[in-house]
């Protein structure tokens, strides 16, 4: 620091402590990757449904309509399953690139703090999400699923860009609108873990990443 130039002492100060407050690894490809495995999933999913609508017919013949529907169900929480896990895979995996590109360690106190903060309401929900499905109420699952996310993106966002707070304020009030709109409630969860995945993650990487980019790149 010098005293010739105080505004760029003072971006230096304020970028110092940011660091030391925020995670700033997180990448934008992460959310972006995301959303392009919410869609992929959403169209295996649609398949389910059209071949389940086909079947109902047998289903009623046989007497079997209950149990179908509960096989139905099951396939898309196993579906459901495997693109979170996907999608974590591909935010880890991206997370870890910027971090090592920036020369940051990905494991910290800071990212602890985070990934508790993250996984709190996200485990108490997937208990009272797995309520609901044990109970039957599966119509409920999608809106619920868009709440408690978004709470558990807001619960973490002190920890991470500010702009996080925007993801999470919309994807509550789509979980919220979509409970009185419950027969577009998939198509709410499409728009919420797909489109605005890659609309933030897309922001976030011409905000954050790229510029970074260019600036470890200039530095070299």
């Amino acid at each position: 620091m010098t005293d010739k130039n105080p505004i760029e002492d003072l971006r230096e100060i304020r970028k110092m402590m940011e660091s030391s407050s925020k995670f700033l690894s997180l990448s934008g490809l992460s959310g972006i990757f995301a959303g392009l495995t919410a869609l992929v999933g959403a169209y295996f999913a649609y398949q389910q449904i059209m071949t389940f609508e086909k079947k109902i017919p047998f289903y009623i013949a046989q007497g079997r309509f209950e149990e179908g529907v509960n096989e139905f169900y099951f396939q898309l929480l196993l579906l459901a399953i495997l693109i979170l896990v996907t999608a974590i895979s591909f935010g880890i995996l991206f997370t870890w690139l910027k971090a090592k590109r920036q020369n940051k360690k990905l494991w910290t106190p800071l990212s602890l703090r985070l990934i508790i903060s993250l996984m709190v309401p996200l485990g108490f929900g997937g208990l009272f999400i797995a309520g609901l499905f044990y109970n039957g109420f599966y119509i409920l699952i999608a809106p619920t699923t868009l709440i408690i996310y978004g709470l558990a993106l807001l619960n973490g966002s002190k920890y991470v860009h500010v702009d996080i707070k925007y993801l999470a304020l919309c994807q509550m009030a789509l979980g919220v609108a979509s409970v009185f709109f419950l027969d577009h409630a998939f198509l709410a969860w499409v728009i919420g873990f797909g489109v605005l995945h890659i609309l933030y993650g897309t922001i976030m990487y011409f905000k954050y990443d790229r510029k970074q980019k260019f600036w470890v790149e200039s530095t070299n």
